[in-house]
């Protein structure tokens, strides 16, 4: 131990690491993602104060979350991956280490053996173990450095405590190291066994997770206009607030959460189902959470507006009044507070403004001259434009 403490003291990088993780990184991940936790808030809050769409606000405020959490998900995800290919290369050392031994090598020269052999992920580990044991750190010390290296991995850990008590028990290490190595190969064909299993469950999970999608969908493109053209259940005038009413866009923002929540639910229960951790099924979340985001932003959010117009008389006479009327609706619902924008038959324009109920109207003198005539209607509303063209015989 004295010799570990003057090597520490003397900042070598080999042990410099240590305070490092798995993967190299310094261990502040989760402060940085704290800090940044707000940035989503403050994103929103701003659009919010900008008076943005709320459909708008949500969307932005849901992908700003999943992007700063994303980065610490994925952290953890690629973690779990380097002990489970660490883990799959284990039996293989064991199993070397236990032929050096037994063929009458001491444990340094099996070590030293060992180090140039590849077991995948675990290889920089193995020569760690060799760096430590050839500069004379005692064994012990020096496993027990090892078997922190790989502490998230609760099979190695276990393994290697049973690998010291055998070193400090005098044991044949090479037949224990030999009936290990055998009994981790068993362990992880059993694992892999129950993975194959899993799998179909992990279909069906996909596939409920598509028939919820297509509900969502079908919710919104056939039930909620129906709904909202009749007035009736929840848009007969029941509100959140007192003086508010349900709008579109509060189920767009409500589906568009429900659907989040359960892409990430779904997947984080497939991992667990498939590898036995939750952060397993964060590969099954970034694909649900994209699949979501992909429905909605082209069967949902994407808006519509629908201009309808009536012109009568069709045939006016010279001089006659013509009386344009129509209505504005964007997704089922009425576009109160639209612009249109009219050129009558004889190239005047009339600047309008659609009613509460989307509804507008305006006269017309038909021209002096018999012949058709166009009449351009151009509505706005939201962003989103219209235009019809109608056509009037005027003396005809």
């Amino acid at each position: 131990m004295k010799l570990i403490e003057k090597l520490e003291k003397m900042g070598l990088p080999l042990f410099k690491e240590l305070g490092k993780d798995m993967l190299g990184f310094n261990k502040d991940k989760l402060k940085t993602t704290l800090v940044l936790l707000p940035l989503p808030f403050i994103l929103a809050l701003i659009l919010f104060l900008l008076k943005i769409q709320s459909t708008t606000i949500v969307a932005v405020f849901a992908i700003a979350l999943v992007a700063v959490l994303m980065p610490y998900l994925a952290y953890g995800f690629l973690e779990f991956k380097e002990i489970t290919q660490a883990e799959e290369g284990y039996p293989g050392f064991l199993r070397d280490l236990a032929q050096a031994i037994s063929s009458g090598m001491t444990i340094p020269q099996a070590l030293q053996t060992t180090a140039h052999a590849r077991y995948g992920v675990l290889t920089k580990y193995v020569q760690k173990l060799n760096n430590w044991v050839s500069i004379g750190i005692p064994f012990p010390d020096a496993w027990r450095k090892f078997t922190g290296a790989l502490e998230k991995s609760s099979m190695i850990k276990r393994i290697n405590g049973i690998v010291l008590e055998a070193f400090v028990a005098g044991g044949q290490m090479g037949a224990v190291l030999s009936s290990l190595a055998t009994d981790v190969i068993l362990l992880k064909r059993i694992e892999e066994d129950k993975k194959s299993a899993a799998q179909q469950h992990v279909i069906v999970m996909y596939i409920i997770f598509f028939i919820f999608l297509g509900i969502i969908a079908g919710l919104y493109k056939i039930l909620i206009p129906i709904l909202y053209i009749q007035k009736i259940g929840a848009f007969s005038g029941i509100s959140l607030r007192p003086g508010e009413e349900l709008s579109i866009d509060y189920f767009k923002n409500l589906f568009f959460a429900m659907a989040l929540i359960q892409s990430a639910c779904m997947g984080l229960i497939a991992g667990q189902i498939s590898e036995e951790k939750l952060i397993a099924g964060l590969k099954h979340v970034v694909v649900m959470i994209a699949i979501a985001i992909f429905t909605f932003f082209t069967l949902i959010y994407p808006a519509s507006l629908a201009l309808e117009v009536h012109v009568f008389p069709e045939t006016p006479g010279i001089g006659q009044n013509i009386a344009v009327t129509g209505t504005l609706q964007m997704e089922s619902a009425a576009s109160s507070g639209a612009t249109i924008e009219i050129i009558g038959p004889s190239r005047e324009i009339q600047q309008l403004m659609a009613d509460s109920q989307g509804e507008f109207t305006t006269l017309f003198k038909a021209p002096l001259r018999p012949g058709s005539y166009s009449i351009v209607i151009t509505a706005n509303y939201r962003g989103e434009t219209d235009s019809k063209t109608v056509w009037v015989n005027v003396g005809g």
